[in-house]
Protein backbone atom coordinates (compact mmCIF):
# COMPACT_ATOMS: atom_id res chain seq x y z
CA UNK A 1 0.00 0.00 0.00
CA UNK A 2 1.25 3.40 -1.14
CA UNK A 3 1.37 5.97 1.86
CA UNK A 4 -0.36 8.86 1.43
CA UNK A 5 0.77 12.32 1.90
CA UNK A 6 -0.94 15.35 3.79
CA UNK A 7 -1.12 18.68 1.72
CA UNK A 8 -1.42 21.63 3.45
CA UNK A 9 -4.54 23.80 2.01
CA UNK A 10 -4.44 27.42 1.15
CA UNK A 11 -5.90 28.35 4.55
CA UNK A 12 -3.61 26.81 6.98
CA UNK A 13 -0.95 28.16 4.61
CA UNK A 14 -2.20 31.83 4.40
CA UNK A 15 -2.93 31.13 8.66
CA UNK A 16 0.90 30.44 8.74
CA UNK A 17 2.23 33.44 6.80
CA UNK A 18 -0.26 35.68 8.71
CA UNK A 19 1.30 34.73 12.11
CA UNK A 20 3.38 36.53 13.87
CA UNK A 21 6.71 35.25 15.14
CA UNK A 22 7.20 35.40 18.81
CA UNK A 23 10.01 34.65 20.61
CA UNK A 24 9.70 32.08 23.22
CA UNK A 25 11.16 33.68 26.50
CA UNK A 26 13.73 31.93 29.30
CA UNK A 27 12.27 30.25 31.55
CA UNK A 28 13.21 33.38 33.97
CA UNK A 29 11.39 35.87 32.36
CA UNK A 30 8.46 33.07 31.89
CA UNK A 31 8.27 32.34 36.07
CA UNK A 32 7.82 36.04 36.50
CA UNK A 33 5.21 36.06 34.37
CA UNK A 34 3.66 33.14 35.64
CA UNK A 35 4.23 34.73 39.46
CA UNK A 36 3.00 37.83 38.45
CA UNK A 37 -0.73 36.36 36.60
CA UNK A 38 -0.96 33.83 39.45
CA UNK A 39 -0.67 36.13 42.68
CA UNK A 40 3.18 35.31 43.50
CA UNK A 41 2.96 31.72 43.33
CA UNK A 42 5.64 29.96 41.10
CA UNK A 43 3.63 26.69 41.21
CA UNK A 44 2.34 25.20 37.81
CA UNK A 45 4.44 27.19 35.73
CA UNK A 46 6.18 24.42 33.73
CA UNK A 47 3.03 22.72 32.35
CA UNK A 48 1.94 26.83 31.54
CA UNK A 49 5.28 27.14 29.64
CA UNK A 50 4.06 24.30 27.70
CA UNK A 51 0.37 25.30 27.05
CA UNK A 52 2.25 27.92 25.56
CA UNK A 53 4.77 26.55 23.22
CA UNK A 54 1.83 24.47 21.91
CA UNK A 55 -0.49 27.48 21.57
CA UNK A 56 2.35 29.26 19.04
CA UNK A 57 2.85 26.11 17.59
CA UNK A 58 -0.24 25.68 16.01
CA UNK A 59 0.32 27.58 12.99
CA UNK A 60 3.91 26.51 12.58
CA UNK A 61 3.35 24.59 8.94
CA UNK A 62 5.75 22.31 9.56
CA UNK A 63 3.79 21.23 12.90
CA UNK A 64 0.12 21.11 11.15
CA UNK A 65 1.58 19.04 8.33
CA UNK A 66 2.70 16.44 11.19
CA UNK A 67 -0.16 16.61 13.08
CA UNK A 68 -2.28 15.76 9.73
CA UNK A 69 -0.13 13.39 8.26
CA UNK A 70 -0.18 11.44 11.79
CA UNK A 71 -3.88 11.67 11.38
CA UNK A 72 -4.03 10.19 8.18
CA UNK A 73 -1.37 7.32 8.95
CA UNK A 74 -3.54 6.44 11.58
CA UNK A 75 -6.56 6.26 9.65
CA UNK A 76 -4.75 4.04 7.23
CA UNK A 77 -3.80 1.52 9.45
CA UNK A 78 -0.17 2.37 9.55
CA UNK A 79 3.03 1.98 11.99
CA UNK A 80 3.94 5.06 13.87
CA UNK A 81 7.19 6.59 12.57
CA UNK A 82 9.14 9.54 13.70
CA UNK A 83 10.83 10.01 9.94
CA UNK A 84 11.92 13.86 10.46
CA UNK A 85 15.06 15.33 12.54
CA UNK A 86 12.75 18.09 13.36
CA UNK A 87 11.14 18.04 16.77
CA UNK A 88 8.14 20.66 15.55
CA UNK A 89 6.89 18.25 13.16
CA UNK A 90 7.27 14.87 15.25
CA UNK A 91 5.55 16.50 17.76
CA UNK A 92 2.61 16.94 15.89
CA UNK A 93 2.90 13.99 14.22
CA UNK A 94 2.52 12.28 17.53
CA UNK A 95 -0.45 13.96 18.45
CA UNK A 96 -1.97 13.34 15.66
CA UNK A 97 -1.17 9.61 15.60
CA UNK A 98 -2.15 9.63 19.15
CA UNK A 99 -5.72 11.53 19.46
CA UNK A 100 -6.81 10.87 15.57
CA UNK A 101 -9.85 9.24 17.39
CA UNK A 102 -10.74 11.47 19.43
CA UNK A 103 -10.32 14.31 17.01
CA UNK A 104 -12.11 12.06 14.25
CA UNK A 105 -15.29 12.38 16.67
CA UNK A 106 -15.14 15.95 17.23
CA UNK A 107 -15.99 16.36 13.29
CA UNK A 108 -19.12 16.65 11.68
CA UNK A 109 -20.10 14.23 8.93
CA UNK A 110 -18.96 16.07 6.32
CA UNK A 111 -15.62 16.94 7.30
CA UNK A 112 -15.09 12.65 8.21
CA UNK A 113 -16.63 12.26 4.63
CA UNK A 114 -14.26 14.47 2.71
CA UNK A 115 -11.21 13.23 5.04
CA UNK A 116 -12.12 9.59 4.46
CA UNK A 117 -12.72 10.52 0.39
CA UNK A 118 -9.17 12.22 0.25
CA UNK A 119 -6.97 10.11 2.28
CA UNK A 120 -8.00 6.78 3.71
CA UNK A 121 -7.54 4.03 1.10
Amino acid sequence: MARKLYTLTEKQLRKAAESPAVEMPSDDEFKAAWKKSHHGKPAGWGMGKAAWIKRQMKNDPEYVRGLWQGMVDQANGLDYSEERNESVYNLGYYRGYTEYESNRNGWDAATRERFDAEYVN
